[in-house]
């Protein structure tokens, strides 16, 4: 399997950057692709990086915020036959913190309201492939299995990254997650340069993840931020990738 990050927060001179996230996954039994970013410029990234998404039949969207969402509409408007998978409250208004809205934009919610595929179930995309929702209402991991484990995709990890692998783990009875790939939301208020939660806390997640769950690779951006991807280096070290814009990860 091949995941090729489309867009995140940084990225090399000659792809786009922004604060999202897009990945397109690639496998001898299909290709997916996991969110579409904010603004659309995911496609022309995919372009340049060779990955073709005009016969892209199956997309998911990992949760119902428009830096993860919105860009998908430029995906829809260019391919008549791909469908996005999500959870039903997707479509309900998402308004942040500050009092901002931060759900999906009108024309996802509107024009292209029938393309979505909603459950709130446990579903199947492609053999190997797995939809999970979790325990935040409108977020699903992408989850597939491989022959070094499971692969767990979750975009920004509001439930907590070691409650959603300790969830998966017993859905899997068994198995092993092998790795773990998205943002962790670490960043505080202040952006990606702050941190949100007590920096022991952050230690302890990671040392979780790692020591007690059995993660071998924690593959992070987006909303984990510097100070966090900083902690949690230094409680797993070896065991922590940065993921840029551009970035391929092999299973």
């Amino acid at each position: 399997m091949r995941i090729t990050v489309l867009i995140e927060n940084e990225g090399p001179e000659g792809l786009y950057a922004e604060h999202g996230l897009s990945l397109y996954i690639q496998h001898d039994r299909g290709a997916l692709l996991l969110d579409g970013g904010q603004s659309g410029q995911f496609m022309t990234n995919a372009a340049r990086l060779g990955c073709d998404l005009t016969g892209l039949s199956t997309a998911v969207l990992s949760h119902g915020h428009y830096d993860h969402a919105d860009g998908l509409a430029a995906l829809l408007a260019a391919n008549d036959g791909v469908k996005i998978y999500a959870r039903p409250r997707v479509m309900e208004p998402q308004v942040g913190g500050d009092g901002r809205y931060i759900g999906l934009n009108e024309a996802l919610r509107g024009t292209y309201a029938g393309r979505f595929e909603l459950s709130d179930e446990s579903r199947q995309l492609l053999p190997g492939f797995w939809l999970i929702p979790d325990s935040v209402v409108h977020e699903q991991s992408l989850v597939a299995e491989t022959a070094r484990g499971l692969v767990v995709m979750n975009s920004c990890c509001h439930a907590g990254g070691d409650n959603i692998v300790e969830d998966i783990l017993t859905r899997f009875p068994g198995r092993r997650v092998y790795a773990l790939i998205g943002g962790l939301h670490l960043m505080g208020p202040g952006g990606v340069s702050t941190l949100g939660p007590a920096p022991e806390a952050v230690r302890a997640m990671a040392r979780r993840l790692t020591e007690e769950l059995g993660v071998e690779q924690i593959c992070t951006g987006h909303c984990t931020g510097g100070p966090g991807f900083a902690l949690l280096e230094e409680a797993a070290p070896g065991r922590v990738r940065r993921i840029r814009t551009g970035d391929v990860l092999d299973f």
